[in-house]
C-alpha cells in the first residue's frame, strides 16, 4: 500500500491569528472576526446597506475611494467577536459497517458508477449533496449553456437507494428568481452548497455575481422545510460592509454544538484566503474567522475531528510546487494555526474531504500539479498526520462516446457518507455530466 508524505497536521504551530490586521485588503474583507450589528440598533453600517450599498456597487468606486471609506468606518466594522457561547463542533458519527483503515482499500467495497442526470444542460459543474428522508440523496449543481452564462441555474435531483437510480432533474433556483428576491441585478450564478441545520431544514447556499467576474461574488441562501421540494426566498449573506463582494462558497457546512451553522467560505478579491462564518438560525453572521492568509489559498474543506479539533484542506493557486494546503484548530475554530503544504499535489483544483463514521479522514483530490485528468481517494487513520492512497477513480464513458478520446477532466469532488454506511462520491465529468459513485460493503449489498 502506497504511503504518502506525512502531513504537518499534528505539528506545533503559532496561534497568533486572533486580532485584526489593518492592511487595506484585510480591511475590505474584514480580517479577524466580524459581528453583524443588530438591525434594531442604528449604526454607520446602515448608511451603506440596502439601496445605498447598491448605489455604490453601480458606480464602481475606485480603490482610492474605498480606502478612504475603510479608514472612516474601520472602528465600526472591525471588532472582536462577542459570541456568548464558546464554539464546539458537533461530531456525531453514524454507525458504520466497515472501516476503511481495516479494509485498506475501497477496492474491497462494491462500487457503482452512474450519471446523475442524462438531460443536463451542455455545461454542468460543482455538485453538492445531502441525505434526506428515507435514506435518499439529494444533489445540486449549476448548469447552463456555459459557465457564467445568463441561463445558468441551480439544478437538483434525488437518488433512491432502493432502486439505485436518480430521478428527473429539477431547477432549484434561477438567476431571475434570485434577482427578484434580492431586489438587485444578478449577472450569473455559481457554486452551490447544501447543508442540513440543527432543526432539520435544508439550506442551499450559492454564489451570485452582480459586478465583474467571480472575484465580485456574494453568497446567498434559501431554506427548505420539505426536504428540498420547495424553497423560501433568497437572502444574501453580508460578509463585508464594503460592497460585500469577493466571497464564494464550495466546502461543506458544519454544525456547532449550540445549533449554529458553520460555513467555510473563501475570497478572491484582493487576495485568496479562507474563512469560517458562524451563522444564526436566521442566517445572520455571528462570527467571521480567518482560516488562512495570503493570496493563494481558497475553497477550504473543514473536517471536525472532536468538539474542539478540526483540520481544513485548501486548494492552492500559488506557484510550483503546488500542494494541497492544510491548517488545524484546537479551540473549536476560533483560531487557526499556520498554513502548511501537504504531500498531495494540487493543480489549482477543488478538494473533497470528510470524517467517516469509523473515524478516518477520506480525501478526494486530483493527483497532479498540472491537470485534472485523474481523481484519487486516500484515507488517514491518524487524524490526518499520514494518508494511504486507496483507489484511482475509474471514470465512465457517456452514451455515444465512441473511439479513443482524450482523458476527461474529473473535477470538484464531493464526498458524503449516508446513514446506511455507504460512501458517495460526486464529481464533474468534463463539465458536461455529474457523476455519482456509491461504495458499499458486500454485506450491505447482500452479496457473498
Amino acid at each position: 500500500m502506497e504511503e504518502l508524505t506525512a502531513l504537518p497536521v499534528g505539528a506545533e504551530s503559532d496561534r497568533r491569528r486572533e486580532g485584526p490586521s489593518f492592511d487595506f485588503p484585510s480591511i475590505l474583507t474584514q480580517e479577524g472576526r466580524f459581528v453583524q450589528r443588530s438591525r434594531s440598533v442604528p449604526s454607520a453600517a446602515a448608511m451603506y446597506t440596502g439601496a445605498s450599498m447598491r448605489s455604490l456597487e453601480g458606480r464602481g468606486w475606485s480603490l482610492v475611494s474605498l480606502a478612504a471609506l475603510a479608514s472612516a468606518f474601520v472602528a465600526v466594522f472591525v471588532e472582536e467577536a462577542s459570541v456568548s457561547v464558546d464554539p464546539a463542533f458537533r461530531v456525531a458519527p453514524t454507525p458504520s459497517s466497515y472501516s476503511l483503515g481495516s479494509l485498506g482499500s475501497l477496492g474491497s467495497l462494491e462500487s457503482e458508477t452512474r450519471f446523475v442526470s442524462s438531460d443536463s444542460p451542455p455545461s454542468v459543474h460543482g455538485a453538492t449533496a445531502v441525505e434526506i428522508a428515507g435514506g435518499r440523496i439529494r444533489a445540486f449543481w449549476y448548469g447552463g449553456s456555459r459557465e457564467g452564462a445568463k441561463d445558468v441555474a441551480i439544478y437538483s435531483a434525488v437518488f433512491d437507494p432502493s432502486s439505485s437510480s436518480w430521478g428527473p432533474q429539477q431547477i432549484a433556483t434561477t438567476r431571475g428568481e434570485t434577482a427578484r428576491d434580492l431586489g438587485r441585478y444578478v449577472k450569473k450564478l455559481g457554486n452551490p452548497v447544501v447543508a442540513r441545520d440543527s432543526q432539520g431544514r435544508l439550506w442551499l447556499f450559492y454564489v451570485s455575481v452582480s459586478l465583474g467576474g467571480w472575484s465580485g461574488s456574494a453568497v446567498n441562501f434559501r431554506i427548505s422545510e420539505d426536504q428540498g421540494a420547495t424553497w423560501g426566498r433568497a437572502r444574501r449573506i453580508v460578509t463585508s460592509p464594503f460592497l460585500n463582494l469577493g466571497t464564494l462558497v464550495r466546502g461543506p457546512a458544519l454544525l456547532f454544538a449550540d445549533g449554529t451553522l458553520g460555513l467555510p467560505v473563501y475570497h478572491e478579491l484582493l487576495g485568496k484566503f479562507g474563512e469560517l462564518l458562524r451563522l444564526s438560525p436566521e442566517g445572520e453572521v455571528l462570527d467571521k474567522i480567518r482560516i488562512s492568509h495570503g493570496r493563494s489559498s481558497l475553497q477550504p474543506v473543514v473536517v471536525p475531528l472532536s468538539p474542539l479539533e478540526a483540520v481544513a484542506f485548501l486548494r492552492s493557486s500559488g506557484g510550483s510546487p503546488r500542494r494541497i494546503l492544510s491548517v488545524t484548530t484546537e479551540d473549536g475554530g476560533r483560531t487557526w494555526g499556520d498554513l502548511a503544504p501537504t504531500g498531495f499535489p494540487n493543480p489549482d483544483a477543488a478538494i473533497g474531504a470528510l470524517r467517516t463514521s469509523g473515524g478516518e479522514i477520506l480525501i478526494a483530490f486530483n493527483d497532479s500539479e498540472v491537470d485534472r485528468s485523474n481523481l484519487k481517494l486516500a484515507v488517514s487513520s491518524d487524524g490526518g498526520r499520514s494518508f494511504r492512497a486507496l483507489v484511482t477513480v475509474d471514470p465512465p464513458r457517456p452514451p455515444g462516446a465512441g473511439g479513443k478520446a482524450a482523458a476527461p477532466e474529473l473535477a470538484y469532488p464531493w464526498l458524503l457518507e449516508s446513514s446506511d454506511g455507504a460512501l458517495h462520491l460526486l464529481y464533474s465529468w468534463n463539465r458536461s455530466r455529474i457523476v455519482h459513485v456509491r461504495y458499499r460493503s458486500s454485506t450491505s449489498t447482500g452479496r457473498p
